[in-house]
């Protein structure tokens, strides 16, 4: 067979296309995942290789590329998306995978480049790669401890800045493991199905077990079935979402006849379990600056049972007269470096700098300020996010506290004991209600770090309007 019409391997193709659109085309890799891996049909060992490889290639993409750049006489900048693509996965295979021997790493490699830009591109892919196999590159001795992590230089350094060596070093280790189990969010307006559902024979393949916090968590082991064509899920008995992110809904205190808005609303995970509490959507207004994403967000509540919430497409950056003193709980989860999900969104450790972070703080301490003119006398206004930067959590809360328009708040002091209950059904790890750590900036708020909860770092401030 000649060297154009040999066959590429599908699983490494689909692989090689997410970590393209990702890491060149800013796509995130929870979305083009599951776009290009279901070009793999039900072959849940393709799947499963798949995922791996994007997983394990964008988990250690600052490490991997400091050994391509040690190999290659070009600059990686200077390289054709799709052959630092197939280096990159080459690299993953080669020195990551337990089972993937050297020579198919090297010869698999060059079947994908000669697939995606050509015959002119397998010499270059090929002396590389071999070059690789024979002997692994030395790591600069300043870098090595970050990079073994996963994390760049700058990432590491903020993460010691701010919680010390030994948390940075244990935030970037938890970052490279996979998570025992998958969490979903029982949907109490559906509890009884959910609990039939939950004796099945299908739940029993699955793993499904009651997690210790919140109360409504539970985790399963998906292995390769695809949780989202479950029956089960179609009929809106669950939905995917972290215990962390389940803390927004548990600790709302939301009323049934509470007036509810959602600044940062779509896709809607946290919008919805706010309803199920709330057990209907009357008062409920969702915003998002994406038409799409709001439309996600009422497939979503349809599909838990809900009709469609009135919804604004908004810059929530921007005030609106019309939101002013109308609402009894105003939630802003607002747009943020996302260095909770290290584990879920492995890209996200080579995009966020300190220019990252300027970026979002005007835009975070706006969103904040437009939500607290929406909440009334009394009513609460909650912030949140999924990063475990202090810059973007208790520092933005301490600094609306003290404006202008913080002097009409004072902030609650969240109650971990509240949002879950121990389990003797539960393992030893999943036991412990999370904790602040000792360097939480800001007293009375939530900070979960993700190697100490097991679940997404996240904050969470909760305030109320006084007058």
């Amino acid at each position: 067979m000649s060297p154009k019409k040999q066959k590429v391997d599908k699983a490494r193709l689909a692989a090689a296309k997410v970590i393209q659109a990702v890491t060149f085309e800013n796509a995130f890799s929870n979305e083009s995942a599951a776009f290009h891996l279901s070009s793999l049909g039900s072959d849940a060992r393709d799947k499963s290789f798949a995922s791996a490889l994007i997983y394990g290639t964008l988990s250690y993409l600052p490490l991997i590329d400091c050994y391509v750049a040690q190999a290659s006489s070009r600059p990686l900048e200077a390289l054709d998306p799709s052959v630092l693509t197939a280096l990159r996965m080459g690299v993953w295979q080669l020195y990551f995978s337990y089972h993937v021997p050297p020579r198919a790493a090297v010869d698999e490699s060059v079947k994908l480049v000669r697939f995606l830009s050509g015959e002119r591109a397998t010499g270059f892919v090929n002396a590389i790669m071999r070059k690789l196999t024979r002997r692994k590159p030395e790591l600069p001795a300043d870098e090595r401890q970050a990079l073994e992590l996963g994390l760049t230089q700058e990432l590491f350094a903020m993460l010691t800045r701010w919680y010390g060596k030994e948390h940075a070093i244990a935030i970037g280790q938890n970052s490279l493991q996979s998570p025992a189990y998958v969490s979903i969010r029982m949907n109490r307006m559906k509890a009884d199905e959910f609990n039939r559902w939950a004796d099945s024979e299908e739940t029993e393949a699955l793993c499904l077990r009651k997690l210790a916090w919140p109360d409504c968590a539970y985790g399963l082991e998906p292995g390769g079935t695809d949780v989202t064509q479950l029956q089960a899920y179609r009929d809106g008995l669950f939905s995917l979402q972290s215990q962390s992110a389940m803390l927004v809904g548990a600790l709302s205190g939301v009323e049934p006849d509470d007036r509810v808005l959602d600044l940062c609303a779509a896709p809607g995970g946290k919008l919805s379990h706010v309803a199920e509490l709330k057990g209907n959507i009357r008062g409920i207004v969702a915003c998002d600056q994406s038409e799409d994403r709001l439309l996600s967000l009422i497939e979503m509540m349809e599909r838990l049972g809900f009709g469609a919430v009135d919804r604004y497409c908004i810059d929530a950056t921007v005030h609106r007269d019309e939101f002013d003193d109308s609402f009894d709980l105003v939630l802003c989860d607002v747009p943020c470096t996302g260095l909770g999900l290290l584990q879920k969104r492995p890209e996200i450790r080579s995009r966020v700098t300190s220019e990252t972070v300027e970026r979002l703080l005007p835009i975070q301490r706006a969103i904040l300020t437009n939500g607290s003119k929406a909440v009334v006398a009394g009513g609460l206004l909650m912030y949140s996010t999924c990063t475990i930067n202090p810059e973007e959590n208790e520092e933005q809360v301490r600094a609306f506290l003290d404006s202008n328009e913080g002097e009409a708040f004072e902030l609650i002091h969240l109650d971990i004991d509240r949002i879950g209950a121990y389990s003797d059904n539960c393992p030893t790890s999943e036991q412990k209600t999370p904790e602040s750590p000792l360097q939480a900036r800001l007293p009375g708020t939530l900070l979960l770090l993700p190697h100490m909860c097991h679940s997404d770092g996240f904050f969470i401030a909760l305030m109320r309007r006084t007058r």
